[in-house]
């Protein structure tokens, strides 16, 4: 794969590829058997026992669900390994098994043509913090005694939540801003500086642990090169999944970051309450929820830990060090890391620096996350590419932050941030209303509460646009700071667990009461107007209006109506089996026109089935929601203008419009993915210039291939015309 400013390349017949991705998946956070609602396993021996092979799926399953995703027209997987999958036994010793189940699938993945990129995730540090990704050990050398972090609020864990069923939704992102995954973080990027006496084995901690995952990921990149899946198949590798700052540039410890846009939900300690609590003391914290308008403090909540803390105890230390091999310097004694550094005083329980972390104590600058950050990703690429020596880097900044400028020095890389909607995300609701959110945090609306409503956009249309308007935002700052290189939206999707809302509603009192209640919408899931559909299509149809890659998030084969991804209530899968099995097989079928405009008209046959709209609503997957099945332009001859999708309603038949800028110097013809359930064949085809064929088809999809003339041509158009929905 080449790189040409913001388009991958294929480097043979120099087609502009355009990826339609899906992470795969969430059930790769957890380990087999232990979901986040379930107590049992849960930092049982540090969790080195834990097994992750098979995760996302069985490899005898592998064929049915990578099939599934090609009839979707998904070109590519954001392939999501874990530290802890590889390396959870211990430092240095990585399972041989799971290395091995991921080369055979990432080998079926290559057999189904589908391009990966590896993604090295983590939420909120691991899932003892309430999180995903890094291995129990982690925690153990910084002290951390996970089993007690929920009475300490050390960090909201859903396995020891007290009631499951009824975890708050999204509360785990706060997770974030707690004493675990903040301590860790600021441990990973610049512990040498603000935790110099945490010394192990005759390094720092930040180096020990760096180290460990650099190579961890080197063993990745080392069996993916002996297999032969370097650039056949994987094509490179994400940064880190959505890595937090830690404690850096928190300009005051006894304060909550006064943005009030900042993600506040439940109770929030300050970073200084935290570290009381993490050492037992109990302490009074605020309380927040969350309304149309951002984050609203609604009181104050006392936790007292009962003098249990978040810390080993010296005992529980020792055992830890003797498990792993660890060697401490005396220096660095059991208890909080922070007290150990003159931060604040445990005896007196008093702040001793409150502004510890909002400059350099070495240099008394200011403290800047980003030079540490940029520190972390020349170095992980110097690694990976000591093997994979052209391995792409998709670098992902913080989430939602506009990312910092990144060295020239660093090729081959690409743009990879992530965007949710997320009002939908946290209310569960597809409201009538939503808020420019990036533009918002970005200034572009003044200063004062009343910048709120200049960012409130009310009705349909609005939303959509201002959905538009926030991936351009996005896009033209990676062009900005990451330099002139493609953008891919790393995660982007929907919670399908919504709630009825009143969406539909024109009237100023439906608008009004949205706010304030919800009406019932029967739309079913599969049907237009289902809050799913809308919300879906407002997102791709922003990525395809800013003519953007991406992955949506996210394929769990084992979804559950209850559990949903089974990871803290998190229900954001395209896939939710009904339990029947209808995978369609291919087929090939030649229907082609040679004049410059051409429409053939639909087959009585299919005009009169409705039989492919009528699987999206009693099919083998009970969330097939119809903007989810869309064509798209998977490699084109030049360089891709517009994309505009229309999808089916009741009353207005599916259409699709793709504008492209010829180049002369491409061989092979622009190849568009096109779903049979809203374009049955023999299709309606309307070319500006050249010629097209269909080229494969099967009862799902089928390839449109389209030539251009000789000459080269500014401004090519193709048009699709489909069917309208049909209720059954």
């Amino acid at each position: 794969m080449e790189l040409d400013g913001s388009w991958f390349i294929d480097k043979k017949t120099k087609r502009t590829v355009l990826f339609k991705g899906v992470n795969l998946g969430a059930g790769t956070k957890l380990p087999i058997g232990i979901p986040s609602h379930e107590r049992d396993g849960f930092w049982v021996d540090y969790d080195r026992r834990v097994n992750f092979v098979g995760r996302p799926f069985p490899l005898h399953e592998a064929d049915e669900h990578l099939q599934r995703l090609v009839n979707y027209g998904f070109n590519l997987l954001r392939f999501v390994v874990t530290w802890e999958a590889i390396e959870h036994e211990g430092p240095g010793i990585y399972d041989e098994a799971y290395l091995d189940y991921v080369v055979k699938l990432l080998k079926k993945c290559q057999e189904y043509q589908l391009q990966v990129y590896i993604d090295p995730h983590q939420d909120s540090w691991s899932r003892h913090c309430g999180g995903s990704g890094h291995p129990g050990w982690t925690l153990a050398l910084a002290g951390f005694n996970p089993l007690h972090f929920s009475e300490t609020n050390a960090a909201i864990v859903h396995n020891l939540y007290p009631d499951p069923a009824n975890f708050p939704k999204m509360i785990w992102n706060t997770n974030y801003q707690k004493l675990a995954a903040s301590t860790l973080f600021t441990l990973f990027f610049a512990g040498k500086t603000y935790a110099p006496k945490c010394i192990v084995n005759g390094i720092h901690v930040q180096d020990y642990l760096q180290q460990h995952y650099y190579r961890c990921f080197e063993k990745v990149a080392q069996v993916i090169h002996e297999n032969g899946l370097e650039n056949t198949c994987v094509i490179g590798y994400d940064t880190m999944n959505e890595p937090g700052h830690g404690y850096l540039s928190i300009p005051d410890l006894t304060k909550l970051n006064q943005e009030d846009t900042d993600f506040k939900m439940g109770l929030m300690p300050t970073a200084y309450q935290g570290m009381l609590l993490g050492s037992g003391i109990a302490t009074e914290v605020e309380n927040w929820e969350f309304k149309w308008n951002g984050p609203k403090k609604s009181g104050h909540v006392v936790i007292d830990p009962g003098k249990v803390m978040a810390w080993f105890t010296p005992d529980e230390q020792e055992e830890a060090n003797a498990t792993f091999g660890w060697k401490r310097d005396p220096g660095w004694t059991p208890g909080c890391i922070w007290a150990l550094h003159g931060v604040w005083d445990k005896s007196a329980r008093k702040i001793l620096l409150p502004n510890y972390f909002a400059t350099d104590p070495n240099t008394g600058n200011l403290t800047d996350y980003s030079p540490y950050w940029i520190d972390y990703i020349e170095k992980y690429a110097a690694s990976l590419r000591t093997i994979h020596h052209d391995a792409i880097l998709f670098v992902q900044p913080p989430v939602l932050a506009c990312p910092p400028k990144i060295p020239t020095s660093l090729k081959r890389i690409v743009y990879a941030p992530h965007w949710y909607d997320g009002l939908t995300l946290v209310k569960k609701k597809w409201c009538s209303y939503n808020v420019d959110f990036i533009n918002l945090n970005r200034g572009k609306y003044g200063t004062g509460p009343l910048r709120f409503l200049r960012a409130l956009r009310v009705g349909e249309k609005a939303i959509r646009q201002c959905f538009v308007d926030q991936l351009s935002t996005i896009k033209r700052e990676g062009l900005e700071n990451v330099g002139d290189y493609p953008c891919i939206f790393g995660e982007i999707g929907i919670p399908y667990d919504l709630e009825a809302d009143s969406s539909s509603s024109s009237s100023i009192w439906g608008w009004f009461s949205s706010f304030f209640m919800s009406v019932s919408n029967k739309a079913h899931m599969g049907e237009p107007n289902s809050a799913q559909n809308k919300a879906m299509d407002a997102s791709i149809n922003a990525l395809e209006k800013n003519i953007l890659n991406y992955s949506l998030w996210n394929y769990t084969p084992d979804n559950s109506p209850q559990w949903g991804d089974l990871w803290n209530g998190e229900d954001l899968s395209i896939w939710q089996s009904s339990g029947t099995n209808n995978l369609s097989s291919i087929a090939t079928h030649s229907t082609s026109s040679s004049a410059t405009v051409a429409a053939i008209e639909m087959d009585s046959k299919f005009m009169a089935s409705t039989d492919s709209f009528k699987q999206l609503i009693s099919g083998e997957n009970v969330r097939d929601i119809l903007s989810l099945h869309r064509p798209h332009p998977q490699v084109t001859s030049g360089t891709p203008l517009k994309i505009d999708f229309v999808p089916p309603t009741e009353s207005t038949c599916a259409s699709f419009e793709y504008v492209l800028k010829q180049d002369t110097r491409c061989e092979g013809p622009t190849e568009i993915y096109v779903p049979s359930c809203h374009f049955p064949c023999p299709p309606q085809v309307e070319v500006s210039t050249g010629t097209w064929k269909v080229n494969v088809v099967n009862d799902t999809y089928w390839i449109l291939l389209w030539w251009m003339d000789e000459e080269e041509v500014e401004e090519a158009k193709l048009n699709l015309k489909g069917i309208s929905f049909v209720q059954h």
